[in-house]
């Protein structure tokens, strides 16, 4: 399918490895120029450069740092001056660390919330006002199915990811009749580093092997695997093409069925 976004130019945060690599791939092989976006030069230069070797379009890496408001300005500046505008933007971050409610300490939270929120927002609302006055954008933020469901051991995530909910949602109304539309996509267990990684973290404080973690986890996904980063590529890729312009203020889940529920 010809998601009729060929020419558009897209800002991707977190690009250089994992689901925010998946996207940024999928965006530039529909003919879309990216900007690769990692908090270390290297990663987006290398991922930058493999993208663009496979798919033709033009790739730049840039830093981006989740951590600093101050950066998250510096990018969105370096992004438009890269590509000449910024049509779709794909918020991203690394996933916070694992942990119970009853753990959670002020100070984690607090430095979370700049990563995993205010970041986020922050880019948002720089560039959304040029998406808005071409009357053409996509934001499209990476979730977790914490956003339907928390998940165990993921306080952080599951609270954090709250705020982004809502946010969106608000954003969504605010600018859907300017031909802006502002969605999450939420990945069930993708095969990534993060779920390894995070699968090592769960063996160790429960006494078994990563591999019997990750197996565990298979049987409850009624597909019966874990996804393929490409899978959700595919999906997000599609809610920036032209076609899912009445696609708006939703979680579009690639679970494999995991959550239960219908909505």
């Amino acid at each position: 399918m010809d998601l009729g976004i060929a020419g558009k130019r897209a800002l991707v945060l977190g690009a250089s490895k994992g689901l925010g690599y998946a996207v940024a791939h999928a965006l530039a092989s529909e003919g879309v120029s990216v900007a690769v976006s990692s908090s270390s030069m290297d990663r987006a230069a290398e991922a930058a450069e493999k993208i663009g070797t496979e798919t033709g379009s033009k790739t730049v890496p840039l830093v981006g740092d989740v951590s600093s408001s101050d950066n998250m300005d510096s990018l969105a500046d370096e992004a438009v001056a890269a590509l000449g505008g910024v049509d779709i933007l794909v918020n991203n971050h690394g996933g916070p660390p694992l942990g119970f409610a009853r753990d959670l300490e002020e100070a984690v939270l607090v430095e979370q919330f700049q990563k995993m929120v205010v970041s986020i927002i922050h880019i948002t609302s720089r560039l959304v006002p040029a998406m808005v006055e071409q009357k053409w954008g996509r934001v499209l933020t990476i979730g977790s199915s914490g956003n339907v469901e928390p998940l165990h051991n993921m306080v952080l995530s599951n609270t954090l990811r709250g705020a982004v909910v809502n946010y969106t949602k608000t954003l969504a109304n605010e600018v859907a009749k300017d031909g802006v539309t502002v969605n999450i996509v939420a990945p069930g267990t993708i095969l990534t580093d993060r779920s390894r990684g995070s699968a090592e973290t769960n063996a160790k404080r429960l006494g078994i092997t990563a591999e019997e973690v990750l197996a565990d986890r298979v049987k409850g996904i009624p597909a019966g695997r874990f996804g393929d980063p490409k899978e959700f590529g595919a999906v997000a890729a599609f809610l920036c093409g032209q076609n899912s312009g009445y696609c708006t203020g939703s979680i579009w889940r690639v679970d494999g069925g995991r959550i239960k529920t219908i909505v």
